[in-house]
């Protein structure tokens, strides 16, 4: 797995510090040093975030044999730039690694490629797609007032621009709630017991899971998170065993 050699200079995005520390960073990845290379990114995250950082951490924590941290940093690189090839492939590569395999039911065609372009777009592009096609709309009127099309193409592309304007604005409101609403964690643990009170109580594990695995985080009680798969099982992890997605 490669790392990234990306100087971060805008001073108004990134701490002082952060070149100087992301190029030590490296330096210790270069000489094999996952540890010191991970705390050194885990110490830029304070006041850093960046696709790039998530992806050279993630990469350090994989070769530490830290799969869980891995998929934890790939995941959080991917909210800031889903469309990247980079971490996507990697993402995919350390998931091969984790034990658990969840079968969901197969959807709709239409639903899956929904699901899939709204998840390669942040809320910021749906916000851009949505003012382009704002914009055309007012472009398409005031060709047609100045004769430049006919009464017919005007009205046709203006409502077929109204209707993309309203479906992007629709699907970056549906993003946004993914963003705000859901929150996800990463399971950190080689392997957890799932309960089924906050409780450790042998007669009350439900099912067990393992490092790696992506999980929705429904509510948390004290030292406790309720926890709920992608096939809907669901239950209570101690709060220690997992990383959210924050």
């Amino acid at each position: 797995m490669k790392i990234i050699y990306l100087a971060l200079l805008v001073s108004n995005l990134f701490a002082a510090n952060a070149d100087s520390l992301f190029v030590q960073g490296n330096y210790y990845f270069d000489d094999e040093k996952y540890i010191q290379a991970a705390r050194t990114y885990e110490r830029m995250l304070i006041s850093v975030e960046h696709a790039d950082l998530y992806y050279n951490l993630g990469n350090a924590y994989y070769r530490m044999g830290e799969v869980g941290h891995a998929v934890w940093a790939y995941e959080k690189g991917l909210q800031f730039e889903p469309r990247n090839r980079d971490l996507k492939h990697n993402l995919d590569f350390t998931n091969t690694r984790v034990k658990d395999r969840i079968d969901i039911p197969e959807g709709f065609v239409f639903l899956d490629w929904y699901r899939a372009f709204k998840n390669s777009q942040t809320v910021n592009d749906l916000l851009i797609w949505g003012s382009v096609f704002l914009l055309l709309v007012g472009l398409v009127y005031a060709l047609g007032q100045f004769r430049f099309l006919g009464r017919q193409s005007t009205s046709r592309l203006q409502t077929a621009f109204v209707i993309f304007t309203i479906l992007a604005h629709g699907i970056c409101l549906d993003k946004y709630w993914d963003v705000t609403g859901i929150e996800e964690g990463v399971i950190l643990s080689s392997t957890v017991n799932v309960y089924s009170v906050p409780a450790v109580r042998d007669e009350m594990i439900v099912f067990k899971i393992h490092e790696g695995l992506k999980a929705e985080i429904t509510q948390v009680q004290d030292n406790w998170i309720e926890i709920i798969l992608l096939d809907g099982k669901k239950g209570w992890i101690p709060i220690n065993t997992i990383r959210p997605l924050t």
